[in-house]
């Protein structure tokens, strides 16, 4: 893919840029690696903001530490902040996952659910934070994913209030029990749930990936064999990709019409990329007109970094992280 710079094209782009804290998960596993070093790392990439992952801090997405609190999650937010103060970063909000279900059929399961989160609201507000980010997994019908997410998000939200914390909903793909399909990556469901919320300090992250609302089963080796071989089916649409998420995806939402529905209630935006093509494009998603959508919407905050490249491409996260900043840079340059 060749050198890159990904500072030359600063003086045009308009948004600050943020590091999500996923984009360096690939690290987590290894042996005796920092989870607090994230500042430091994010400052010498040349960031300004910062996107927390809560698992991480908990011991990473397959044992998490159960007995983990509030005293505990206070802990992250002291050392947390100590490291983002001392590089001169702004901390933004934090990725909550695996405290629960917020929609199930089970409303006593999902009360369970809010009282988890409610230590990540704490941990936001000694941070700094504007938000946390909250998945919106179910168990149910359409109806039962609305109300339900309403309910729990009405609670959520009357805790975060007192702390000035907002929680936001990302268009994710996640479980639900009706024939596999995913609620929260339909814009339409997440802007009618957002309306039936009694409070203002609720909103969306829109993230530019996250689309797809049912997978079909394949095989991995059998998908990139015939990416690299050219051996489509006559019967199959064309895979342009090595990612497991797109290539495998059965139903996708148009992924520039789902951003652009959910910008008005947008109170961060996430730049993904799950695969670079051999001149650091994005294989799945046009990021100038991904821009242009931006660019078009009232929005007017950060824009978070968070490449899954490293793990689809395997190549190393940080010039993962490099590519997908100067991928974003480049596109908005193409637009001016």
């Amino acid at each position: 893919m060749g050198s890159i710079n990904p500072y030359k094209y600063f003086s045009a782009f308009p948004y600050k840029l943020s590091l999500a804290q996923f984009s360096l998960a690939r690290y987590t596993s290894q042996e005796g690696y920092d989870v607090y070093s994230f500042a430091e790392t994010a400052h010498k990439l040349g960031f300004q903001g910062l996107e927390y992952m809560s698992v991480l801090y908990k011991g990473g997405f397959f044992q998490p530490n159960s007995s983990f609190g509030l005293a505990e999650a206070k802990k992250v937010a002291k050392e947390s902040l100590k490291r983002s103060n001392d590089y001169g970063l702004k901390n933004l909000l934090i990725m909550v996952d695996g405290e629960g279900n917020l929609a199930n059929k089970d409303r006593k399961y999902n009360d369970n659910s809010v009282e988890n989160h409610k230590k990540w609201i704490d941990c936001a507000s000694e941070m700094g934070c504007h938000s946390i980010r909250v998945n919106l997994d179910s168990d149910g019908s359409l109806n039962d994913w609305t109300n339900n997410s309403v309910e729990s998000l009405n609670k959520l939200c009357e805790y975060a209030k007192s702390f000035g914390i907002n929680v936001i909903i990302e268009n994710h793909t996640t479980y639900s029990g009706s024939g596999g399909e995913s609620y929260a990556a339909n814009p339409d469901y997440i802007i009618n749930v957002i309306k039936k919320v009694d409070y203002d300090n609720i909103g969306t992250l829109a993230d530019f990936g996250n689309w797809c609302q049912s997978f079909k089963k394949r095989d991995r080796s059998e998908l990139i064999s015939r990416f690299r071989d050219n051996n489509q089916k006559d019967d199959e649409p064309e895979v342009k990709t090595t990612s497991m998420y797109f290539s495998t995806c059965d139903k996708m939402y148009d992924i520039y019409e789902g951003v652009s529905k959910l910008l008005p209630y947008a109170k961060a935006v996430s730049a993904k990329v799950n695969s670079f093509d051999e001149n650091g494009e994005d294989l799945d998603i046009d990021y100038t007109k991904m821009l242009k959508v931006v660019k078009d919407s009232n929005y007017s905050g950060y824009i978070s970094v968070e490449q899954q490249a490293s793990y689809e491409d395997n190549i190393d996260p940080i010039e993962a992280i490099n590519l997908t900043k100067e991928l974003l840079l480049k596109s908005w340059n193409k637009l001016s």
